[in-house]
């Protein structure tokens, strides 16, 4: 062999090596040590889970056990995720004080305690200083307009349930009344309701203030923080929203290429345009015999109600079984319903439609695998529901029983 030509080799030879290196770099693992202390005796286990999923479906929670008040546990994953350390005991009660950092290359060291102590965590990791940078930033303008506020709004609320326990059952009936009255001229209720509003308004501010901050300093925080922002929003014209909008497009949807919060980013805001009139998504169901199919071929019905469930959430039991009359009367003329129950056991599901006995077709999104909750953009409810015609168009968003029947008879009636 000439030279010319064994040099060649040997550069391909380098070449190959060095890319081959770079891959092993990309694709490593990342490693995140996670250790600390917590003061509450009553706290047994810990649960690290992605900030922002719902424990109840998810099968990615890790349950980390307390030994004398210690913890320890090594996180490896492929993406950086913001996730959140969460005392059993505190979410059984509800009252929860979670710690949160950004799962990287780094030791995260935290103290827990009781639901009211504070939460320390100390880590080294570019990302959650970023995060922690911007939380002190917040803090530092709302934390303390916050506490008041929060302490005024208990203030009210131990005025008004000792108000209530004074009246006699009529009095108490007609109280009731002007708590949900838009507009109270009751002076304690016009209180809890201005104090509520001021409430709002404060935690609209500081997201806003947030959300600007994260524009002007991307991180992976930010890119978490419009995904977490984007869900919760109800139409895509507010001011808030569209300022998210625009940031993600111009600041952060070239940042962190290929990360999963960039898909469920862009479902969210295509599931902000289901609205009436507007056409219905298309996305992946779960067959009963375990084969994946699109939620357009399942659709044999004039109209159709897509019913999203779980059975643990008594109001959405409650709401099909109230569509079973009208299911029945109008079967036969064109109309199907498809449930979907949201679920982390498949047992649940089959023994809540055999004790409510719905008689429609029921598929199952076991721990959240499609996505269906985030796609219809109510990935922080229990359910909701869309009736839509046989192509698609949206004629209601979780219509009552009495609003399906006035469709139903309106247009299948005639």
């Amino acid at each position: 062999m000439n030279l010319s030509v064994f040099s060649c080799f040997k550069r391909m030879a380098i070449l190959t090596l060095l890319s081959f290196v770079s891959l092993l770099s990309v694709a490593q693992s990342i490693v995140c040590t996670i250790e600390g202390t917590t003061t509450d005796t009553e706290t047994k286990n810990l649960y690290l889970v992605e900030s922002g999923a719902d424990i109840r479906v998810k099968d990615e929670v890790i349950t980390i056990p307390v030994v004398n008040g210690k913890f320890h546990y090594i996180w490896k994953g492929d993406e950086k995720l913001y996730l959140q350390l969460i005392a059993d005991n505190q979410y059984q009660n509800g009252n929860i004080r979670a710690a949160f950092f950004i799962a990287e290359n780094q030791q995260v060291v935290v103290k827990m305690g009781r639901a009211d102590d504070k939460v320390v965590v100390k880590a080294d990791g570019k990302e959650t200083k970023m995060l922690q940078r911007c939380q002190k930033v917040m803090d530092a303008v709302y934390a303390s307009r916050m506490t008041a506020m929060d302490e005024k709004m208990d203030s009210l609320e131990q005025l008004l349930e000792r108000h209530m326990n004074d009246l006699n059952p009529s009095e108490k009936e007609q109280f009731i009344a002007e708590l949900e009255a838009p507009q109270s001229r009751h002076p304690l209720v016009a209180d809890y309701q201005q104090t509520e509003q001021a409430y709002r308004e404060l935690i609209a501010d500081e997201r806003f203030a947030t959300a600007k901050w994260l524009d002007a300093h991307p991180c992976m925080y930010g890119l978490f923080y419009m995904k977490e922002m984007l869900a919760i929003s109800k139409s895509q014209t507010d001011a808030f929203t569209s300022f998210l909008i625009r940031s993600y497009q111009q600041t952060y949807s070239h940042k962190f290429p290929q990360h999963p919060y960039h898909t469920d980013i862009q479902s969210i805001v295509q599931s902000l345009a289901l609205q009436p009139g507007n056409q219905y998504i298309d996305y992946t169901v779960s067959l009963p015999d375990g084969k994946q199919a699109a939620i357009s071929t399942l659709l044999t019905g004039e109209i159709i109600y897509i019913d999203l469930w779980a059975s643990w959430c008594g109001p959405c039991r409650r709401h099909a079984k109230e569509l079973m009359p009208v299911y029945e009367k109008y079967k036969d003329k064109g109309f199907q319903i498809i449930g979907i129950a949201r679920e982390s056991n498949a047992e649940d599901m089959q023994e809540a439609i055999q004790k409510d006995g719905y008689p429609w077709q029921c598929l199952l999104e076991l721990n959240d695998r499609n996505r269906i909750w985030l796609k219809n953009g109510i990935s922080n409810s229990a359910g909701g529901g869309f009736l839509i015609t046989k192509d698609g168009k949206i004629l209601s968003v979780y219509p009552s029983a009495e609003e399906t029947e006035r469709i139903l008879s309106e247009r299948l009636c005639k």
